[in-house]
């Protein structure tokens, strides 16, 4: 009895052993020398993703991977997204990557003045999502209001900078995403003051858009505001060409005068005050120049032509003779 018992122990701890050497030499990493990118859809089951990840020779047995997962207690918590999975990672490495939902994160670049139906290209060509999905999102009058925007589309509201989002994000996700970073920018501090300078927060982002489309150089933006809050002031028209091209739907070299005749609200050559919303979006340094003006005594400016900068007067007389000599 005594030598069964005995027997049983070693084919016990035979067995222990022969399973402890297959665990660890399954949970080594496979003999690979390039990296391995997995795309991981949302419900993607914990046995599916273990056969992706040993047919794509990132793990060696989908068997451990698939029990060690359940075992943890975390198998509703893969995340979806791309992963890169650099070669030589052991099975645990690889675990707690899909786990924590490190995905590969995809850049997309949204340059400052661009109107929604642009910045939907750069979207698409940099994510592959849908412009017209990202349209449809952008001009959605109750996604803007659920997002805080008292406005009827989120043109001026998208804003301009380098998001890092998962490669799955659709138009939706990355107009909440552009909206949030808008208000989170546009923080408490900056509304009081356009409480202060009397405008709503849609007042002061529609006229940092105008701003931004003029502007070319960073230090001209506050005098820019400048100029423009002077003519606000005394009821002047703003006369922004850029507003015109908005009115027109789409940028042109040089406005025509018979492009001034465009009946539009948005064509300040026509109207008074600001036109009804913004004509882009404005990026941080336009929005501030806005809210925190120069105080200058100009009415007037033009482009030199030079380095993007521009010319400043305060009187129209000046103005054109600026004009002048500069055509001479």
């Amino acid at each position: 009895m005594r030598n069964l018992t005995r027997t049983a122990i070693v084919a016990i701890l035979a067995v222990a052993l022969i399973g402890a050497g297959w665990i660890w030499l399954a949970s080594r990493p496979p003999e690979r020398a390039e990296p391995a990118r997995i795309d991981v859809t949302a419900g993607t089951s914990v046995r599916a993703l273990a056969n992706r990840l040993e047919e794509a020779g990132v793990i060696r047995s989908a068997r451990l991977f698939e029990v060690w997962v359940r075992a943890s207690g975390k198998a509703g918590s893969i995340q979806a997204g791309t992963y890169d999975f650099p070669a030589g990672m052991s099975l645990p490495g690889v675990i707690e990557m899909v786990l924590g939902g490190r995905t590969l994160l995809a850049s997309v670049t949204i340059p400052e003045g661009l109107r929604l139906e642009q910045q939907a290209g750069v979207a698409a060509r940099q994510l592959g999502i849908d412009s017209a999905a990202f349209v449809a999102a952008a001009t959605d009058s109750l996604l803007a209001d659920s997002l805080g925007i008292d406005a009827p589309t989120l043109e001026g509201y998208l804003f301009p900078e380098t998001y890092l989002v998962d490669p799955e994000t659709d138009a939706r996700q990355l107009v909440r995403l552009m909206v949030g970073e808008f208000q989170r920018t546009f923080g408490e501090a900056w509304r009081e003051r356009a409480e202060d300078l009397g405008r709503s927060v849609r007042e002061i982002v529609t006229l940092a858009s105008i701003v931004e489309e003029e502007a070319r150089v960073r230090e001209e933006r506050p005098v820019i505001a400048g100029v423009y809050w002077n003519r606000l002031r005394i009821g002047m028209k703003l006369e922004a060409d850029p507003t015109v091209q908005y009115a027109l739907g789409a940028h042109r070299q040089r406005v025509l005068y018979r492009d001034l005749e465009v009946d539009s609200p948005y064509n300040t050559y026509l109207y008074p005050g600001l036109p009804p919303g913004p004509i882009a979006s404005p990026g941080r340094a336009s929005l501030e120049a806005t809210l925190y003006p120069d105080s200058v005594p100009y009415l007037f400016f033009f482009a030199t032509g030079e380095g993007g900068r521009h010319t400043f007067s305060e009187t129209f007389a000046e103005h054109n003779r600026k004009r002048r000599e500069l055509n001479r």
